[in-house]
């Protein structure tokens, strides 16, 4: 794996492109225009600074890609602003799904990141919410504006990356001098760096200071499943998708956003697929009882294709975690749910773990008396709940109290457990 700070020699990496191209010295020398003698110098490791365009001539007949080219340029030396632009550009995979249900969301977002006070905002939710895909409309929409250019870092591990995308991670998540030279790289242009699935921290946020500090007109744009060490107005939570859909009596009925979703999922998995108001009323509730995650009705979806919608809703009634988990990837919601749990303090943990037979909701007083918790801090334990996804607010009538419920793949991973008595629980935090 390639690392910033310890880029591989350029006579070592001019050596081996020249041989795997099969080119001799010589035939090397007449396809650059770079004499005989300054190719055996270089890659004999000679000449201590290669001028920039006796480096842009060797790349560009060696046929570098992206990656290659910015690996060659780091070992020269050379400024490669304009190849980390373009080899860290928006995620075209993400980019070529439509964003369904998400109108608001994504112009809220999109307003907060073209905000020069808005220095990072930091997208929080519960695992498959949507969060990389929200992500990854709203910073296209800012690069659309040509407000600022977009450098889209893919922190996963699990994930496909490139070597680029592994050595910018890499330098990220660790320390030294590496993050004063990115921000030298991006220097005063008006960017956007995505931090995508900085699930544990792995970027520290003083690494995320340092650079926004270093480099002006730069903002971050980060995809946590809990948000750390950010106050609330540097927190956007992506909620699931809607699965009822208020509307005023005059108003044609719709889809709600979730069901949408499914149907659009179904459409592309099974052409010609109609459904009628009675197929569409257990979508529907397939759709609540996955609670609106996109991931979890793109699974059921797949599901689809191999099993009817009455088995799909027999599987999302009797085991909701398994009809979330995509039979052909490898997915456990609950092992993603339980992750999540576990970044909570001890007096959070518990307060799911006695809510979890609730599943009407509660209200704010409801928590303090089932919990025994002071107000403030049964409040401060369900915004912790809410911006970690692990909770979502309950539809209520204009003016009644707001009501709050655990997800009910969250309910199924706290099966099994017993809560803590209060005391107990208070103590261990």
């Amino acid at each position: 794996m390639m690392n910033w700070a310890n880029v591989e020699d350029f006579g070592v990496q001019l050596q081996r492109y020249r041989k795997r191209a099969q080119l001799s010295q010589k035939t090397l020398a007449d396809l650059s225009t770079v004499s005989v003698r300054a190719v055996r110098n270089l890659e004999l490791g000679r000449v201590a600074a290669p001028r920039r365009e006796t480096v842009r001539l060797l790349a560009d007949a060696l046929a570098l890609t992206t990656d290659e080219r910015l690996s060659f340029e780091l070992s020269a030396g050379g400024e490669v602003d304009e190849v980390l632009f373009e080899a860290l550009g928006l995620p075209i995979s993400v980019l070529a799904r439509p964003l369904v249900g998400r109108g608001r969301e994504l112009d809220s977002l999109t307003r907060q990141l073209l905000d020069d006070q808005q220095r990072i905002t930091v997208l929080s939710g519960f695992p498959g919410v949507g969060k990389t895909h929200l992500a990854a409309a709203a910073a296209g929409a800012v690069e659309a504006t040509g407000s600022a250019a977009v450098l889209w870092v893919r922190l996963q591990e699990d994930f496909d990356r490139g070597p680029l995308q592994a050595a910018i991670a890499d330098l990220l998540v660790g320390e030294g001098a590496g993050v004063s030279r990115l921000a030298r790289q991006i220097g005063d242009r008006a960017s956007l760096l995505v931090l995508d699935g900085n699930d544990h921290g792995l970027v520290r946020r003083e690494t995320v200071w340092t650079l926004i500090r270093e480099c002006p007109r730069l903002s971050v744009l980060e995809t946590a499943r809990v948000p750390h060490g950010v106050s609330d107005h540097h927190r956007f939570l992506v909620s699931p998708l809607a699965t009822r859909r208020a509307e005023p009596p005059q108003v044609p009925p719709a889809h709600a956003p979730a069901l949408d979703f499914l149907l659009r999922r179904l459409a592309d998995l099974r052409p010609g697929f109609q459904a009628g108001e009675g197929e569409l009323r257990k979508l529907a509730e397939i759709c609540a009882r996955l609670d609106g995650l996109p991931s979890a009705l793109e699974s059921a979806a797949s599901w689809a294709t191999v099993i009817s919608t009455d088995e799909l809703l027999t599987m999302a009634r009797e085991e909701p975690e398994a009809l979330a988990s995509h039979p052909a990837m490898r997915t456990d919601p609950v092992a993603a749910a339980q992750d999540v749990l576990a970044q909570q303090t001890p007096v959070i943990q518990d307060l799911a773990l006695r809510l979890a037979g609730r599943s009407e909701g509660w209200t704010v007083d409801q928590v303090v008396r089932r919990s025994g918790l002071p107000r403030a801090q049964a409040a401060l334990a369900l915004q912790s709940l809410l911006h970690a996804g692990l909770i979502a607010e309950v539809p209520s009538k204009p003016g009644g109290p707001v009501r709050f419920t655990l997800l009910n793949l969250v309910r199924a991973a706290t099966r099994g457990r017993s809560p803590l008595a209060p005391r107990l629980a208070l103590r261990a935090s």
